[in-house]
């Protein structure tokens, strides 16, 4: 899957590639110039770029008067980059401590104005968020989905799955690419510098040959900063460092680079585009058309209940699964086994199939009670209203009560597995055994990736957030692998 056949019969890899900016210096006035630079020239060489927009560099563009760069940026895809990015409370800070949902509604009511602001202006709502620095946050993600942010786009080590796009939450994520799927690029201050174009030149090549040679499909993700292209240091490393908050009206401006090397940094990125170019199976993509060539095939699918069964076999270990070539998450097998179930209680008999739900995973962390043997019917019982739990809050309960034992969704879902393919084979036992589970998929969130992200400068000293490890660890039930679709390729 991913692959085409040229015309010689040989099958070869599709080679995508995204070019994104962060687009965040409000303070510098000249870093308005490198916007409309890196989008001229991407334009001129036939290259759709993806242009983050912060909220407050937006406005301040309006307010400089800075038309000209805002049309420029019309001719490329526009994503969302927060409201104020490094002004405290950063992302990350004023959601620390919250839950799943109130962090949902919190980021609303802090980022929204920003992406109304994007729509005022483009006409268009963001294609994709990515979070200011190390201010990644899990609460985000049900927040993107209601907004209708459909892609994530950026790099942290928060959060992986084997260094290849993936969903989570219902969100498409392109974040840490590495191996035969791809590879992340950084152009920034180093642009105009002598030998660094040909070392990141070099740096994609390698990648290049990675993703060909594995002989299906990869991306490389290129990001930039303008404002470095025209500064020698981060504007809120100047004025918001370290948990310092500068006044708007008392801003300091950062260092900027003499013309000949702003101008050299400009030669360099095209020289770069231009290098990209020359492969000849690079596929230039933004956002968007990467979330319509890895659309998920299996929201809202219909699924056979030979196909739930199959799903249901060794569930000892929860986790994604793949069925018929279709990756289904946590979740979602959860939902798939226990609407079944809950069919056969109300019906007699199971049901021919079942229609797909995503819901977001369980927002607390319950340990089983004494588990048991049980009734069939008391199990029964319970996966219908685990079902109305799901149809009615959108998310995996926090666990399920079973013959009065609290159970957690992971053994729950565990138990329902074998007794449905017991009812599949035409048993049907009076009594079911509820039993224990491994639920895996929360190693994709990352202890030591999470306090790396946490040394961002912005942060104040020692800043740690470890209720967001355990918020994005609940939510892995949603998270499984993204893959092309073969009709978009």
């Amino acid at each position: 899957m991913g692959c085409v056949i040229a015309r010689s019969g040989v099958i070869v890899a599709q080679v995508f590639v995204v070019f994104w900016f962060d687009c965040e210096d409000f303070v510098t006035p000249e870093s308005d110039d490198a916007l409309k630079r890196l989008a001229e020239i991407l334009r001129s060489n036939g290259v759709r770029g993806v242009f983050k927009l912060v909220g407050e560099k937006l406005r301040s563009l309006e307010r400089r008067g800075r038309w000209d760069v805002i049309e420029a940026l019309k001719n490329h895809e526009i994503g969302f980059h927060t409201n104020y990015h490094s002004v405290h409370p950063t992302v990350a800070e004023y959601l620390k401590d919250m839950g799943l949902e109130e962090g949902m509604l919190e980021f609303e009511k802090r980022e929204g104005s920003g992406v109304k602001d994007i729509e005022r202006v483009f006409g268009v709502k963001p294609s994709c968020y990515g979070q200011p620095g190390g201010a990644w946050a899990p609460q985000v993600y049900p927040a993107l989905r209601k907004m209708g942010i459909p892609v994530y786009l950026d790099a942290t080590e928060f959060i992986d799955l084997d260094g290849r796009p993936f969903w989570y939450c219902g969100v498409l994520n392109v974040l840490n690419l590495r191996g035969s799927k791809g590879g992340v690029i950084s152009l920034n201050f180093e642009l105009g510098t002598p030998g660094f174009i040909e070392k990141a030149m070099r740096e994609f090549d390698e990648v290049y040959t990675r993703i060909v040679e594995g002989g299906e499909w990869g991306i490389i993700s290129v990001y930039n900063h303008p404002c470095t292209l025209v500064t020698t240091e981060f504007w809120d490393a100047v004025n918001f460092s370290k948990g310092n908050n500068t006044p708007f009206d008392a801003v300091k401006k950062p260092k900027l680079k003499p013309r000949n090397w702003v101008e050299a940094g400009y030669r360099d990125f095209e020289a770069f585009v231009k290098h990209a170019k020359s492969k000849p199976h690079v596929r230039f993509v933004t956002a968007m058309d990467l979330y319509r060539i890895f659309m998920d095939e299996a929201l809202d699918r219909v699924f056979s209940i030979d196909e739930v069964t199959r799903l249901a076999s060794d569930l000892k270990t929860i986790s994604f699964k793949k069925v018929d070539g279709l990756y289904v998450s946590a979740s979602e097998v959860f939902w798939l086994v226990t609407a079944a179930l809950a069919d056969y209680r109300v019906h007699g008999v199971l049901p021919s199939k079942v229609r797909n739900m995503q819901p977001l995973g369980p927002y607390r962390s319950v340990n089983s009670e004494r588990l048991a043997t049980v009734k069939l019917n008391e199990l029964l019982d319970a996966a219908c209203k685990a079902r109305s739990f799901i149809e009615t809050n959108g998310r995996v309960p926090d666990y399920v009560e079973v013959a009065g034992l609290k159970v957690n969704p992971a053994d729950f879902l565990a138990s329902e597995a074998k007794a449905l393919l017991k009812l599949h084979r035409g048993e049907v036992p009076e009594r079911v055994e509820l039993v224990r589970a491994v639920f895996e998929p929360s190693k994709y969130v990352s202890s030591r990736g999470a306090k790396g992200s946490w040394k961002w400068i912005v942060f104040p000293d020692g800043f740690e957030a470890w209720n967001l490890v355990e918020v994005a660890r609940l939510q892995t039930w949603t998270l499984k692998p993204a893959e092309p679709s073969p009709v978009s390729l």
